[in-house]
């Protein structure tokens, strides 16, 4: 293994395990000195950055970036509830600055993985598997943090000296620094189905995704981007390899099952995030905590062990402009009835939260004390009730909504992840993150052939089309405007809105409560204290 001069702190909190994939987070003693890291099991080097990585996509922080400065969301002030010093609001409307809560935390956790990385890199014996996924990773955190921000903080990967200051990486050079290192370790990454291990397929979908951005990442505030040909027949390229090399495979029984808590590698999905239900608590990094499932807090489920809990949260929703845009009648995504709001029995094991758009008066369970009301067979028996906000006002979602909510009932909730059923208000699930999907390979390739003047994109929408909703289902044109839209159904409370509507043209258009133009909100901004402690990094313009 690379030796290092200057031994970086591993300061590990919690234990997390990656039982499918035989990586377990132990706690290094860093008072034990650099011997412990030089013999350190490559796994133990590798575990905390991914474990990180669930900081970064956590409820609160690139999640709350990526939809609540976009057009799908918002999370209005509730009465005395969710106002949190106006940090939402300030996404929302497009006046954050260097000091926003959520802007400042992101920076952190990505930072902060990249510096796991870069202390995996160092002691990982170069042109091995594990070293390939630390630096597969490595170029994950650096792609988000480009999107995000546009400066990347970089130390190489070899002969990293930690007693240096970074060098920083913006624009081309960050595109072509990534693309670079995945070339360079794309031989050693592994091949094959496993969504929760950084694989050749996941380097090749990072790969095409920056590509596809990069007329945005080397000119942030273009009036119009320069998608170059080059470009384009990349994402073509390396989407098509992904594509036909046949591992992976579209869903096309059930939407909602890839954010389902058994989702570890299911078909569709490349690369995700792992998240396990656990007794342990998690600081809000679940993908079904708050805001990213963006229930009422007055919907009932019953836990394992009989008891009622209120579960998920009064807070975020969507807008009525996004669904707007929706055939929500016709299109599968956008809702599915796990429970229907009529008397009958069910069984207690099939009793499911309904599913995408909520959407007007929302119905619950009769039942006795906290207790369901179970028969002899097993089942329970449905009475439907209104459900009730803890402000006590009817669950009846309306499309019509405000920053500052009439009450804690309006605006249309978005529950597209699972909830697992631990109890109330708690941060565990097994919710895996889904990063790449095959659906954004089939429409990043229709979206590069549009671009460039050049092949079936209409094939490749189709393709997506037709496994959510059979041959029905396709459609008969694809202009870009359409693929657009499209991404909108497809990949809703993902991660992807607000970097799709840079590279569309819509991040300045206006919507519910949002009339900012100013082209210097497309990253964010830079934390006033890493400013202050690293030589190069400057604020971003208009902060």
């Amino acid at each position: 293994m690379k030796k290092q001069s200057i031994i970086f702190s591993i300061i590990l909190a919690v234990f997390f395990g990656f039982q499918s994939c035989d990586i377990e987070e132990k706690i290094i003693d860093e008072s034990l000195g650099e011997d412990l890291l030089i013999n350190a099991d490559p796994l133990d080097l590798l575990a905390p950055v991914y474990n990180n990585m669930r900081m970064v996509y956590g409820h609160r922080w690139f999640f709350a970036l990526q939809t609540f400065s976009a057009d799908e969301g918002m999370l209005p002030t509730r009465g005395t509830d969710w106002f949190d010093g106006g940090v939402f609001q300030e996404l929302h409307k497009h006046t954050y600055g260097p000091e926003n809560r959520y802007t400042t935390e992101t920076w952190d956790h990505i930072t902060t993985g990249m510096a796991f990385s870069f202390q995996a890199i160092s002691y990982l014996e170069e042109g091995s598997q594990e070293y390939a996924e630390a630096v597969g990773l490595l170029s994950h955190y650096m792609w988000v943090c480009l999107d995000a921000y546009g400066q990347v903080p970089y130390r190489g990967i070899s002969d990293i000296n930690f007693s240096t200051d970074p060098q920083i990486l913006t624009g081309a050079d960050a595109v072509n620094t990534i693309i670079a290192n995945l070339e360079s370790v794309m031989a050693s990454l592994p091949t094959g189905k496993n969504t929760v291990r950084f694989t050749q397929d996941a380097a090749k979908s990072l790969m095409a995704r920056v590509y596809l951005n990069k007329a945005v990442y080397t000119d942030r505030y273009a009036g119009s981007f320069n998608f170059t040909d080059a470009d384009m027949q990349n994402v073509i390229d390396l989407t098509t390899e992904v594509i036909n090399g046949g591992t992976h495979t579209l869903e096309t029984d059930d939407y909602f099952s890839m954010f389902d808590p058994d989702n570890e590698n299911h078909s569709e999905i490349i690369w995700s995030i792992k998240n396990e239900l656990t007794s342990i608590r998690i600081s809000g990094r679940s993908v079904s905590r708050n805001t990213t499932n963006g229930l009422s807090r007055g919907l009932i489920y019953f836990a394992n062990d009989g008891t009622t809990n209120l579960t998920g949260s009064d807070a975020g929703c969507t807008l009525p402009e996004f669904l707007d845009t929706w055939d929500s009648a016709n299109d599968p995504r956008y809702y599915k009835e796990n429970y229907a709001s009529e008397t009958g029995t069910i069984l207690f094991s099939d009793y499911k939260m309904n599913r995408g758009f909520l959407e007007g008066q929302q119905y619950g369970i009769k039942n006795d004390a906290g207790t369901p009301l179970f028969n002899g067979d097993g089942t329970i028996d449905i009475v439907p009730v209104k459900l009730w906000n803890k402000d006590e006002t009817l669950a009846n979602h309306t499309r019509e909504v405000s920053l500052i909510a009439e009450n804690q009932s309006v605006g249309v909730r978005v529950s597209k992840w699972s909830i697992d059923d631990i109890g109330t208000n708690r941060d565990d699930t097994g919710v895996d993150i889904p990063v790449f999907r095959l659906a954004d390979l089939y429409l990043m390739r229709a979206e590069a052939k549009l671009r460039l003047g050049s092949g079936d994109a209409l094939s490749d929408v189709n393709a997506v089309r037709i496994a959510r909703g059979g041959s029905g289902f396709a459609t008969g044109s694809a202009t870009l405007t359409e693929v657009y839209n499209e991404r909108g159904f497809e990949f809703y409370w993902e991660y992807h809105r607000r970097t799709d509507q840079i590279r569309f043209g819509t991040y300045e258009d206006i919507w519910t409560d949002k009339t900012d133009a100013d082209t210097n909100m497309r990253i964010f901004p830079i934390p006033s204290g890493p400013i202050a402690e690293t030589p190069g990094l400057e604020q971003n313009l208009g902060y």
